[in-house]
């Protein structure tokens, strides 16, 4: 039951780190200037 649970722990955080890059890589793609002046004034 034990390794049950951890597999199914191991592939939802495998999916949620995969659907983090992939929603970060096609944000950079789709407003790459907006994230680029977001950037900007954070380090004002």
């Amino acid at each position: 039951m034990d390794k049950l649970i951890v597999k199914i722990f191991i592939s939802l955080t495998v999916v949620f780190f995969l659907l983090i890059i992939y929603l970060g890589t096609s944000d950079f793609i789709i407003n790459p200037r907006l994230i680029e002046s977001e950037l900007y004034l954070e380090n004002k």
